[in-house]
């Protein structure tokens, strides 16, 4: 579903049940609408300013799990998993006015929906996809802080205070997993059980998430529009699918589904689909940085490289924008890995690149990611078309905290390109850069055979 029925949906439940004056609420700056643990059978809508989701930590302090500023919801998970409690401390922070709809609330009916679920289904996905983001928008706050840190203190200390913040960030992390793996099965389940005709357009999304770039997409868009004889716009919602042409013929020619149907219950699919990736490589970050300079974390065989650069692309697809992306990913040979420390690893140079050219606003942007295997090695590649890296800070880009204020650029994301070799050390690879204005190409080198420290 895209963002305009997105947004039409969420007029529409406005208009029919968030509109009675009987059930407005003012919440004074300060004042808390509930606390953890507290009895709620509201959902909540904030008609104007902003509401907060707190979680307490053990030592007193507490994060933020949510914000919700005006037509966002409250009380989400509590209301639809009819657990009716409370899941964190909700504070007003600024004067605010909320509206509420109980679990006794009328069904109004709409398009044939016979239940509240179905009908809040599209905004709830959405308003859970936005939360999921900021969360890990906070995680990354979060880490930025360390950087701090690591400037005081000497390497040898890193491990005592990258366990320290990791502690912090998995109650958040885990939250994260269990919502979204929760939402994931529930929805599948009820897809499965009353739309079994439209459910494969939702499990494909699901199982492959969104395969293709921009670029792919318009490709595509021209093929099938030409293909099927269809609109541009119908054409490109089944292009963004990625499926094949068997299957679109099979949905579209032969069992006559419309574009918007395949399109939106593919988009949910694809939104869990992401969201389950983003919530694994969360839990990935935070069980490295627990590790970093301790003791290493587990790692299998028959790790497939190509694999983990797929992840990482898909984590940072929102973020390409206009960028041109040109993938050469050839086949190499499995190595003993982490998913984890692998898609940390792209996820950082990638997303470098994409903000190098972001900020410069180059004209036409392209970012490469390339892979190979010669002389027993595993050669990664990302190159972008930027401004380049000053020639005086190419020497120490991997020491901590080293910054450029060009543009406003800061390089070292993340958790940093010094912690990037690191890891990338302990594979007993290297990584390396080659920078002029144009062009800039980091390349990582792993053994195949590699003995892990």
């Amino acid at each position: 579903m895209n963002q305009s029925s997105v947004e039409r949906s969420l007029n529409w439940l406005i208009e029919n049940y968030f509109s009675s004056k009987d059930r407005s609420l003012t919440i004074k700056k300060g004042d808390c609408l509930f606390n953890k643990g507290d009895y709620n059978d509201h959902l909540y809508l904030v008609k104007s300013g902003q509401l907060n989701g707190y979680v307490d930590n053990p030592d007193g302090s507490r994060y933020a799990r949510f914000e919700a500023g005006k037509n966002k919801f409250v009380g989400i998970v509590s209301f639809f998993s009819r657990t009716y409690i409370a899941r964190a401390n909700v504070i007003a922070q600024e004067d605010s006015e909320v509206t509420w709809i109980t679990k006794d609330v009328d069904l109004i009916e709409k398009d044939g929906c016979d239940s509240l679920f179905d009908q809040f289904m599209p905004v709830v996905v959405t308003d859970l996809a936005y939360r999921q983001q900021r969360e890990q928008q906070f995680f990354l706050e979060k880490e930025a802080a360390m950087k701090q840190l690591l400037h005081s203190e000497k390497m040898a200390s890193l491990g005592q205070m990258a366990a320290a913040l990791a502690h912090e960030l998995n109650n958040a992390i885990a939250v994260l997993e269990r919502n979204t793996q929760w939402m994931r099965e529930n929805i599948t389940e009820l897809l499965q059980k009353r739309y079994p005709q439209e459910y494969p357009f939702f499990q494909y999304g699901n199982e492959n998430g969104r395969q293709l770039s921009s670029s792919e997409v318009r490709a595509r868009t021209r093929e099938i529009g030409k293909k099927f004889a269809l609109a541009k716009d119908d054409a490109q919602k089944l292009a963004q699918t990625g499926m094949t042409n068997d299957k679109l013929k099979y949905y579209v020619d032969i069992m006559d589904y419309e574009a918007d149907i395949v399109h939106m219950y593919w988009d949910i699919g694809a939104t869990f689909h992401d969201m389950a990736i983003a919530a694994q490589h969360a839990a990935h970050v935070v069980r490295s940085v627990r590790a970093l300079g301790a003791q290493r974390h587990s790692r299998q065989i028959n790790m497939d490289i190509n694999k983990s650069i797929g992840e990482a692309l898909a984590l940072l697809r929102p973020k390409l924008g206009v960028i041109k992306l040109k993938q050469q990913l050839k086949d190499v040979p499995p190595i003993v890995g982490n998913i984890g420390e692998l898609v940390q690893i792209w996820t950082n140079l990638i997303k470098n690149a994409i903000e190098a050219m972001t900020h410069a606003q180059v004209s036409e942007p392209v970012l490469s990611v390339r892979s190979e295997f010669a002389h027993a090695r595993i050669n990664v590649y990302i190159e972008d078309n930027g401004p380049g890296i000053p020639a005086e800070l190419q020497e120490k880009i991997f020491q901590p905290n080293v910054t450029t204020k060009a543009e406003g650029l800061s390089f070292g994301l993340g958790l940093g390109l010094s912690i990037i070799e690191k890891i990338v050390d302990s594979y007993n690879g290297s990584i390396a850069i080659k920078s002029v204005p144009g062009k800039t190409v980091f390349k990582v080198s792993l053994p195949v055979e590699n003995q892990v420290k």
